[in-house]
């Protein structure tokens, strides 16, 4: 039963009379119209209308198969099965014998719909497409739009995902080309519903308040309404969640559709337990188990009054054989054995219904034993996506804190080679043209390795650790800070040593280059900066030693300590100013590395920076 509302949503699609005027006369094409008009939401009047004209009309009338039409179809929205299953029957038979096509597409599609509602998605596919074909054929793009629609629905149940959304687009699209207003509509509303499936929220949302802000009917206003509902539950947003819930299950409830009030009951259950009222969850949580089984009955009564009539229709035919046959007592005890077998059968029948409905209610009865264990394990599991949220989020505000900080430095020095533009000769000019072009270059190729990075990073903060040249990277780093070097009259003396080390790729390049802007910084015109390598069994060490400002006793303390906090900066030796995050990321990368930093310094004697990292696992 889980897509009887969803059928009803497709049988309505079906509902186009796609009548021309040659076709009917001016007054019976009215009477067609009159009662599309009400049918949406008005079914019980609009069924008593349709039965009416039924008995005053002509079985070999096209007029008379539109009234078929509508019936089967009212008949469907009101959970009446077997009775729209003998309409459509009929309207197969009285279509073939008109040669109507748009009549034998509709009964077509009317058996998937059956099928559909005992949740034979195979078997429905199959009339589908046969109703498709027919509708091809005839060029009608309002009763193809249904049947691709139907068989997305019967694609999406089935989980052929690609083949759902691609049928429901194309309906879709045949809808808007067509001007077909409410079959746009309802296919919005499916593709929301997919997307729900899929747990696509974002696109689910999109067509699902698409649809919410046009003039529905009250049926899929309702149906909306109760796909809104289920998006804010995995959205976490229970309250507007129980907005949208209450809104469904007040239309549902007017309407008299029983097997929506279950589901969208259903879901205001799950949303007042995510907001731990329990006794409301309790509450529409029973209204489910009463809708669920109130329409359990109703299906085994349909499958009985079926029964039932089969039983009528054999027994009047029997008295129709005894009343030709009293003569003979041969015949009489055929016809006595005849009925006796048509009574057992009609028995068995009916012990084989009750023996199904008993079965069924057991097992409602034990499936509710273990809502309450599922309840509390999805509670268990909607924390833990939280925290999972919580983490994306702050990975997102490193994210956005490593690029301001590290393209501050390069995007700095270009700025210094423009400002001293106008104040130096054109052979000079020259020069520093050539300095910023690779400055430039530089910056470009620091943007495109960190857009990259963080690229990799978007859905969460992660350390791939690979054997990596730490000379090679220390070399890439000294060109970038080459030219801020001279302007401060800074010798960088590098003594290269090969040296591989385990460690991320792209945070090595952000802890080299932010001790090495932070050595630039701090340090004086005409002192220097020295790096140097050491190793032994399992660690290799690098040295980077300036001989600047140094630091006190208490900055020093500060940055020595476990605790990862942003820090104060100073204003470096030409009134450089900084941010603070540069040492944070420095340790905190080298955490995630599995290496460490030691810090030595004193005020007006220099800083040494001491990296210890781990040896690489294998050799290159």
């Amino acid at each position: 039963m889980k897509l009887t509302y969803t059928f009803f949503l497709i049988l309505l699609i079906s509902l186009t009379h796609g009548i021309y005027a040659e076709d009917l006369p001016n007054k019976e094409d009215s009477i067609i119209n009159a009662i599309n008009k009400i049918r949406y939401n008005y079914p019980d009047s609009a069924f008593v209308i349709t039965d009416k004209y039924i008995n005053d009309a002509t079985e070999k009338e096209l007029f008379y198969a539109e009234l078929l039409f509508i019936k089967s179809a009212i008949q469907y929205i009101k959970s009446n099965y077997v009775e729209s299953r003998n309409s459509y029957e009929e309207l197969y038979k009285v279509s073939k014998e008109l040669n109507y096509d748009i009549g034998i597409a509709r009964a077509l599609n009317g058996r998937g719909l059956i099928y559909l509602g005992r949740e034979l998605y195979e078997e429905a596919l199959k009339e589908f497409e046969k109703a498709l074909e027919v509708n091809t054929k005839i060029e009608n793009p309002k009763n193809i739009a249904t049947n691709l629609l139907n068989i997305g629905i019967c694609s999406q149940e089935l989980k052929y995902w690609d083949r759902a959304y691609n049928s429901l687009k194309k309906s879709y699209k045949i809808s808007l080309n067509n001007n077909l207003e409410l079959y746009a509509l309802m296919n919005m509303n499916r593709l929301g519903s997919l997307f729900l499936d899929k747990n696509q929220l974002d696109s689910a949302e999109h067509y699902l308040i698409k649809a919410n802000k046009r003039n529905l009917n009250q049926w899929e206003k309702s149906y909306n309404l109760s796909g809104l509902t289920e998006l804010e539950i995995k959205k976490g947003n229970y309250n507007k969640a129980i907005e949208y819930g209450s809104k469904s299950y007040a239309i549902a409830k007017e309407l008299g559709a029983k097997w929506d009030i279950s589901q969208v009951v259903l879901r205001l259950s799950k949303a007042y337990e995510g907001l731990e009222a329990y006794d409301k969850a309790l509450e529409y949580h029973k209204l489910y188990k009463t809708y669920s089984d109130s329409l359990l009955n109703e299906e085994m009564n349909r499958e009985i009054n079926w029964a039932e009539l089969q039983q009528t229709k054999a027994e009047n035919e029997q008295l129709v054989i005894q009343r030709n046959l009293l003569s003979s007592v041969r015949d009489r005890n055929q016809l006595i054995i005849a009925l006796l077998s048509t009574i057992v059968l009609f028995l068995i029948v009916l012990a084989l219904l009750y023996r199904r409905h008993i079965n069924q209610k057991e097992k409602y009865n034990q499936n509710l034993g273990s809502i309450n264990r599922q309840l509390a394990e999805k509670k268990v599991l909607i924390e833990k996506q939280n925290e999972d949220l919580k983490q994306i989020n702050n990975t997102k505000n490193r994210l956005f804190s490593i690029l301001s900080h590290d393209l501050r430095s390069p995007i700095n020095s270009i700025k210094q080679l423009l400002d001293i533009r106008g104040s130096i000769s054109e052979k000079d000019v020259q020069r520093y043209m050539e300095q910023l072009t690779q400055e430039v270059g530089n910056v470009n190729q620091q943007i495109n390795r960190l857009l990259k990075w963080s690229n990799k990073q978007i859905d969460g903060f992660k350390t791939d650790p690979i054997n990596v040249q730490l000379n090679d990277i220390v070399e890439q780093n000294l060109e970038s800070i080459k030219y801020i070097a001279q302007e401060k009259g800074i010798a960088l003396k590098h003594n290269p040593s090969k040296n591989l080390i385990y460690i991320d790729p792209e945070q090595l390049n952000i802890i080299i280059n932010n001790l090495f802007n932070n050595s630039i910084k701090y340090t004086s015109k005409g002192d220097s900066i020295e790096i140097n390598y050491s190793q032994n069994e399992n660690f290799v060490f690098l040295s980077i030693e300036d001989s600047g400002i140094g630091m006190d006793n208490e900055t020093l303390s500060n940055l020595n300590g476990e605790v990862n906090e942003r820090s104060f900066s100073r204003k470096g030796t030409e009134m450089e100013t900084g941010t603070g995050l540069g040492m944070l990321l420095v340790k905190q990368f080298l955490t995630f590395n599995h290496s460490s930093i030691e810090i030595k310094s004193e005020e007006g004697k220099g800083t040494r920076f001491i990296l210890t990292f781990p040896r690489a696992k294998e050799v290159l």
